[in-house]
């Protein structure tokens, strides 16, 4: 069987297969589950950290950070200073991506609300903009005239940006989850799937694209309904559960609709960037354990007077920080702000070159360790630190915590990986990292029942791939990375892989006797299209107020402090 010359690639940001999976296997979602059964699917390792910039790009470039420049939503490792860190953007991104490499071989493609787009530069053929595009922006499309067309096109729900979403429990201003709060997702995600059927029609393509971000949004903000309702639950959550699963079922009839309109030749993928999961119920201290061992040191910021005021008050009271939290939801007045008042305050700061080893902060269970040292001080500290990692548990439970540890330069390789921790640390993802000082009760505490209200990114997010040429797994595959999928898809296309692209071709996706008649070729790495001169950003500016709105944007997602 030839393969297809086409291809639809379908993102649902965040969805994940634990939710998924129950629901195709009820018939909840018919389509999604006729193309898993006769597709290839599994699970698709994201990125480190697994934040939607790095891993789209990771995805559109298929190289890992290192190489094309985006760690997270913001300039990560090089931001060592007090100024606040920029927010990354399309500009951000230092390499050619799958859309450019198309170009060059005469592919006409079309791109819709994929992550990391704005502001846009050319395509051969049509992009719209993702979330991170300023809500007064212009021009959001390529062509540029496109943005005026859209007259009823949403690209994200700007009330996030004023009053942010139900989060961390009964906050002033926030917004608790609701049906009226599921129905906007509803309307921005019908609003997509119609520009989307109709770009399907109007525009010639070999390669068309589209995200749909409300699977991501959900999760963050409507976790705890991601399932099947429960009789013995309260109305209002029994009508969040249905309307959570409505909204899936919705989505997979949009999915039907666009694998119809796409037509039987072509080859579909269905993917996300990252996956989803409960927010983690215990932290790790860790420049708290790295203190206890002796490899870190503090300065003084305010004073003796002033460190003593903080810390040393709670250890005479009897009361570790992580036991506050607890108290700010029973105090009353007065003595519930003085409480909340001392939880935040820093009496100490990390001495980072004083100190011969110090955790960088990344995201949730991702973090990252720096080593002071050199020559063979540094190797000993390096393998003593390794050990020590691998032996703590949660003192409840006596189960170790730490899942991987990748030395900064095996994950981080390529010509933008400067300024990067030495040391990569993942703990399991029911835990979370904590990086400030302070009294603790010990090195793995719990979290505030509040915060598990939420929804946070997982490592593992979805693949599957179904049409012409595509095996037929029943099983999920393994080993699945999203560097993987762009050259799988130029391959697909019956394109050479560039031999700068860290990721491979995904052949257990394919049928063996494709293989036999294809193999899969190489080629020289390609620019940006149509060449470097002529591949210009919108002139678009990015105000001052616009920024701030991104950074509000992307705390009220949880991403920045």
């Amino acid at each position: 069987m030839p393969v297809s010359n086409r291809v639809l690639v379908i993102g649902l940001d965040g969805a994940t297969w634990d939710v998924l999976d129950p629901w195709l296997r009820d018939g909840s979602l018919p389509n999604l589950t006729k193309l898993r059964q006769n597709g290839s699917w599994g699970p698709l390792r994201s990125t480190l950290p697994p934040l939607t910039a790095a891993a789209w790009s990771t995805f559109m470039t298929g190289k890992r950070p290192g190489k094309h420049g985006v760690f997270h939503f913001i300039n990560l490792f090089d931001s060592d200073t007090t100024e606040k860190p920029s927010i990354v953007n399309a500009r951000s991104i230092k390499s050619s991506t799958l859309w450019d490499i198309l170009g060059h071989h005469q592919r006409k493609t079309t791109v819709i609300n994929v992550p990391m787009t704005y502001p846009p530069r050319p395509v051969n053929g049509t992009m719209i903009t993702c979330f991170l595009t300023p809500k007064n922006a212009s021009v959001f499309t390529y062509p540029p005239e496109l943005s005026q067309k859209l007259t009823d096109y949403i690209i994200d729900l700007d009330r996030f940006i004023d009053s942010k979403p139900y989060q961390d429990g009964p906050e002033v201003g926030t917004i608790n989850p609701s049906l009226s709060l599921l129905e906007e997702f509803r309307e921005m995600t019908e609003k997509r799937a119609r520009t989307t059927l109709s770009l399907m029609d109007s525009q010639p393509w070999d390669f068309f694209m589209v995200v749909f971000m409300s699977t991501d949004r959900m999760g963050h903000y409507l976790w705890p309904y991601h399932r099947s309702a429960d009789p013995n639950d309260p109305p209002e959550i029994q009508a969040l559960c249905r309307g959570v699963h409505q909204y899936y079922q919705r989505l997979d009839e949009i999915v039907g609709e666009l694998v119809t309109k796409a037509g039987e030749d072509v080859t579909v993928v269905v993917m996300s960037d990252h996956g989803m999961g409960p927010k983690y119920s215990k932290r790790v201290h860790g420049n708290f354990w790295l203190q206890q061992h002796g490899w870190l040191s503090t300065v003084q910021t305010n004073g003796v007077r002033s460190i003593t005021s903080a810390d040393s008050w709670l250890k005479q009271l009897g009361l570790p920080r992580d036991k506050i939290g607890r108290l700010m939801f029973r105090l009353p007045g007065l003595s519930k702000n003085f409480v909340k008042k001392v939880a935040k305050s820093r009496s100490v700061n990390i001495d980072t070159e004083g100190s011969k080893a110090y955790f960088v902060p990344i995201y949730d269970n991702v973090a990252g360790i720096r080593i002071n040292l050199v020559g063979e001080d540094k190797t000993a500290l390096c393998q003593e630190i390794i050990q020590e990692l691998k032996k703590i548990v949660d003192p409840e439970t006596g189960e170790k915590v730490v899942e991987q540890i990748y030395r900064g330069e095996e994950y981080y390789y390529g010509p933008y990986a400067v300024s990067i921790p030495d040391f990569i640390v993942i703990i399991r993802p029911d835990y979370g990292w904590g990086h400030h000082l302070g009294h603790y009760s010990s090195v793995v505490t719990k979290v505030v029942q509040a915060k598990l209200l939420r929804g946070d990114h997982r490592l593992d997010g979805i693949f599957l791939a179904n049409g012409p040429g595509i095996m037929s797994n029943p099983e999920p595959l393994t080993n699945l990375a999203i560097e993987d999928v762009a050259p799988t898809i130029l391959y697909m296309l019956g394109l050479p892989v560039p031999s700068d692209i860290d990721g491979r071709v995904l052949t257990e996706t394919l049928e063996p006797d494709i293989l036999e008649s294809r193999p899969v070729r190489y080629g020289e790495p390609v620019d940006f299209w149509p060449n470097k001169d002529e591949a210009l950003f919108s002139d678009e500016v990015i105000s001052a107020e616009d920024e701030a709105e991104l950074h509000a944007r992307l705390r009220a997602l949880g991403y920045l402090e």
